[in-house]
C-alpha cells in the first residue's frame, strides 16, 4: 500500500505544481507543498524505512509539516469555493 500511496502523490505532484506555475495561486503552491512532502514520506518508507531519528522514522518525522500543509492546502481550497460561489 505505501508503493501505491507513492505512486499516487508522485504523479499529481508535477500536475499540481504546473497550475500553481501557469496561476500563481498560494491553494496550487499549498497543494504542490503538500505533495512534495508526502512523496517525501513515502519515499523515506517504502525505500528507507530503516532511517530514524530519535527512535522514530523519518518519514513519521515528515508527516507532521505534510499535515499542515494539507490543512492550509484544504483551507485555501475552501476560500476559494465559497469565493466562487459569492460571485456566481
Amino acid at each position: 500500500m505505501p508503493g501505491l500511496l507513492y505512486g499516487v502523490f508522485a504523479t499529481h505532484l508535477p500536475f499540481f505544481a504546473w497550475r500553481w506555475g501557469r496561476s500563481g495561486e498560494l491553494r496550487h503552491a499549498a497543494t504542490s507543498l503538500t505533495f512534495a512532502l508526502l512523496v517525501v514520506t513515502y519515499s523515506l518508507r517504502v525505500f528507507a524505512p530503516g532511517f530514524e531519528h530519535a527512535g522514530t522514522p523519518l518519514y513519521a518525522w515528515v508527516r507532521i509539516p505534510a499535515w499542515g500543509s494539507a490543512a492550509v492546502s484544504i483551507a485555501l481550497l475552501v476560500r476559494h469555493a465559497l469565493g466562487l460561489r459569492r460571485e456566481g
